[in-house]
């Protein structure tokens, strides 16, 4: 019974007594009969109509509350309903996945299937079979076992309904007896569920065979005492199931044509009055559809009789009362005694409905703040002790007093971004649902405070995942635009080699010229640093990777860092006991652990410590999120810890850029770390960082354990430069490079002939009589043919011929196998050349 609704009637007490007294007042000369005739006239009237009027709003208060009652355990109905119907479907989607998978593995039979179906519905107290029909409607699956294979389901409409339907779409059958001969002529709902191919094939239907009882265990409340009866419909009406059970009224359709029009216009919710299915008589209905389930609605209904009996006791009461003027005062107090009763019944009831919403619920008084009444969601949600819960709102819900006028009673506002802390301290993410309400003629707002942390968690994780997704494609596309850099500046170094090493070798130089060749050759030499640094980052460096224990190698450099880092840095390690065995290029790890302690060491000018750890660590998936093109599995950790000045967060994504440094100008590349960032990608693992100002810096090195057989070292080269009198074939792209290397070659005895491209040196190759010696191609050039693609087509023609490649930018043009071939590093001296043409002509190196 709403405030409203008291007020009104209050009000029409009042007019009726201003009309009464104005009436007195006009007294006629009547004698005394004829007054207490009209004071016993008036007194009917005045109270007959007063209580006409009290009956009729009292009527309308209890039609009211009843459809609010049946409102509610029509909610109730299909909310319980709703778990019923997901568990099924849950349990058919379980079903539809065993049938794939023994599909796939070609144990489709009985024999493999009906154990398991036999087992879903062991565990399953609504389901009382599982068939799986085919394409054709027979049966060639069941869980209760082997009687009814091969009995021809397809005339049943629920089968031509989800034949006829696209997807994979759940759905209830209309209620049948059983044929089969696990249970013939019991009562079965048909739960279906479609199976398709991936091309959307029509291949079957699951049917679960449900038991309508089970709803009368799910619908939880007692019906019988309120004198409900529930019925569920599909969206046409078609009765499913009716509790308490009526055998007759399965599978039928209601004959009120209202209730039918209310369905047609897709209505999910309604309360109406309507006749009873089988006696006609007035009953009261709510209605609801199932969430997530459109195609079903469940009914609840009460006969109006009962719905009203309250009321027409109060009448009857209220009657006598008139008509027994001594008994009226008595009366009134026995029917204000019943009807506190029954609002209190009320109250209490909507109490137990309020604490049932899963959401932290309060209302609150606009003025003040005070909390009225909150849920024990919320008690639970904010930590409150839940006696009383808190005497008002603190400044956690200062955000309703600053948008109280966009409040409403005809809409909700919906205010997000909400950050709270509950009676622990405890940080809360929610979004609030604010509506104006009245509690006892006051305004009052009815906030619903939706607790979201996990849902922003999530949120947060994946934009970071996505952020880090973006920093490496920008690193990989700095990776390749350094790498075609340092291609092109390996080639221009060749030359200025070449030529240095050629005006050297000129007899009658003077000091000043000879210095000045020198400076050049020294220049060249730290050009040649900074492109090795540079297809270091860019993950094109040629690497020897070996198997290597890490605790071994972080030892041997542990004694180069106690000189190389200073007096005032200590230097420690902690090193796992057998740690996993990496395939790595062991010097270059050594580089990239002595420039970690070198940026460590410069982060702490005043002296620190330095702790180098190694540990054995399993990543999965979701730890690499941060790690694009990293497979989960073993790795070796590597670990180095500072205690120095930290990282700025603002320079945290760009240290591992190439020329990025926070170094003052002239003390620093800026290459150090791109390095180390390349060589770790390019052996398949991956590098972070943690940092904050005033606390130090923590990067941890992941390498993979090492699979299969180690790499073979390398054999160490020759000291000695050797000529010799063989034919070579150099291929080479950029004209003074090729010139440059074919003067070199003939300066050694060698007999040279070149060519520009792939296509030309395979023609020049098949054209030489006698044959070329020895093929000297570099890797990475125009065409539709590179230096392997030649080599391969080379070896195929001339099993035995020798060949080495040159490049300085390798990625990986060379694929597998390119443990087979020798490789030439640019920029090379003569030296360099001499060794190793001498080394695959003679066989001394594989």
């Amino acid at each position: 019974m709403s405030t409203v609704d008291i007020g009104r009637s209050t009000g029409d007490t009042a007019a009726l007594s201003r009309a009464t007294r104005a009436s007195a007042g006009r007294r006629p000369e009547t004698s005394i009969a004829l007054r207490a005739l009209l004071i016993a006239l008036a007194y009917v009237f005045m109270t007959g109509g007063l209580l006409t009027a009290l009956l009729v709003q009292l009527r309308e208060e209890a039609m009211s509350a009843a459809r609010r009652e049946l409102a509610a355990f029509a909610q109730l109905t299909a909310t319980h309903t709703f778990e019923v119907a997901f568990a099924l479907e849950q349990k058919l989607k379980l079903a539809e996945v065993t049938l794939a998978v023994a599909a796939g593995s070609g144990s489709a039979d009985q024999e493999s299937i009906g154990p398991m179906l036999q087992e879903l519905v062991s565990k399953s107290r609504e389901l009382k079979d599982i068939l799986v029909l085919d394409a054709a409607g027979r049966v060639v699956n069941e869980a209760t076992g082997t009687a009814d294979i091969g009995l021809d389901w397809s005339a049943q409409p629920f089968f031509n309904r989800v034949r006829d339907r696209g997807g994979q779409a759940f759905a209830f059958g209309v209620p049948q007896q059983s044929q089969t001969s696990s249970f013939h002529g019991h009562w079965f709902i048909p739960v279906t569920l479609a199976r398709r191919g991936q091309d959307g094939e029509f291949k079957g239907v699951v049917v679960g065979l449900m038991d309508p009882a089970y709803f009368s265990k799910a619908w939880t409340f007692d019906s019988e005492i309120w004198g409900l009866s529930i019925a569920l419909t599909a969206a046409d009406g078609t009765i499913l199931m009716r509790q308490p059970f009526a055998e007759a009224m399965l599978g039928q359709r209601p004959s009120d044509q209202e209730t039918i029009a209310r369905l047609a216009q897709n209505r999910a919710a309604d309360t109406l009055i309507a006749p009873q299915p089988q006696s006609q008589e007035p009953e009261l209905q709510a209605y609801r559809r199932v969430g997530a389930y459109p195609d079903l609605l469940v009914f609840v209904a009460q006969p109006l009789a009962i719905a009203t009996e309250a009321w027409r006791r109060v009448a009857l009461i209220s009657a006598s009362c008139w008509m027994l003027a001594s008994l009226a005062l008595a009366g009134l107090g026995l029917w204000l005694a019943s009807e506190m009763r029954a609002r209190g019944a009320i109250e209490r009831r909507y109490h137990a409905l309020f604490n049932s919403i899963p959401q932290a619920v309060l209302v609150s008084d606009v003025e003040s703040g005070e909390v009225l009444a909150c849920n024990d969601a919320a008690v639970e949600q904010y930590g409150w002790s839940g006696v009383g819960g808190p005497p008002r709102l603190g400044p956690d819900f200062a955000v309703l007093a600053k948008r109280r006028a966009e409040f409403s009673r005809e809409r909700a506002c919906l205010i997000s971004g909400q950050r709270q802390r509950n009676a622990q301290g405890a940080p809360i993410d929610v979004e609030l649902t604010v509506r104006q309400i009245d509690v006892g003629g006051r305004p009052a707002l009815l906030t619903v405070a939706a607790d979201v942390s996990d849902r922003l968690r999530e949120e947060r994780a994946r934009r970071s995942a996505e952020d880090q997704l973006r920093q490496s494609q920008k690193m990989d596309t700095l990776g390749q635009l350094t790498g075609g850099i340092a291609h092109d500046f390996n080639n221009a170094l060749m030359v200025i080699t070449d030529s240095v090493e050629e005006l050297s070798e000129r007899a009658g130089l003077d000091p000043e010229t000879r210095s000045g060749l020198d400076r050049i050759a020294g220049s060249a030499k730290r050009a040649e640093e900074l492109t090795r640094r540079m297809l270091a980052f860019s993950q094109k460096q040629p690497l020897r990777p070996r198997t290597t224990n890490i605790n071994d190698l972080v030892v041997d450099i542990g004694r180069l860092l106690r000189r190389t880092l200073g007096e005032h840095i200590e230097v420690d390690s902690m090193l796992v006991d057998e740690v996993w065995p990496v395939d790595v290029d062991p010097s270059q790890l050594e580089t990239s652990l002595v420039n970690l302690c070198l940026n460590a060491r410069a982060a702490m000018p005043e002296g620190g410590r330095v702790v180098i750890e190694t540990a054995n660590v399993v990543l999965h998936r979701e730890q690499l999120l941060r790690a694009p093109g990293v497979a989960p599995g073993e790795f070796v950790q590597i670990t180095v810890r500072d205690n120095g000045v930290g990282i700025a967060p603002q320079h945290l994504d760009k240290i591992f850029e190439p020329f990025f440094t926070t170094k003052p100008s002239g003390t620093g590349s800026g290459l150090g770390l791109s390095m180390v960032y390349g060589f770790i990608r390019q052996s398949n693992g991956y590098i972070e960082v943690e940092s904050e100002l005033g606390r130090g810096a923590v990067f941890r090195i992941y390498l993979p354990r090492r699979t299969g057989q180690a790499a073979t070292p390398a054999q160490s080269r020759q000291a000695e430069i050797k000529g010799g009198s063989e034919r070579v074939l150099v291929v080479e792209d950029d004209t003074q490079v090729r010139a440059s290397v074919v003067r070199q070659l003939r300066s050694l005895g060698y007999a040279v002939a070149d060519a520009a491209n792939g296509s030309e040196g395979l023609a020049a190759f098949e054209a030489a009589a006698p044959p070329f010696d020895l093929l000297l191609t570099d890797v990475v050039m125009p065409g539709p043919m590179n230096g392997r693609a030649l080599a391969d087509e080379v070896l195929r023609r001339q099993p035995r011929a020798k060949i080495v490649f040159m490049s300085g930018y390798t990625g990986n043009v060379l694929g597998e196998g390119s443990d087979r071939f020798l490789l030439l590093n640019k920029p090379f001296r003569k030296a360099d050349l001499a060794r190793m043409v001498r080394a695959a002509l003679d066989g001394s190196a594989s």
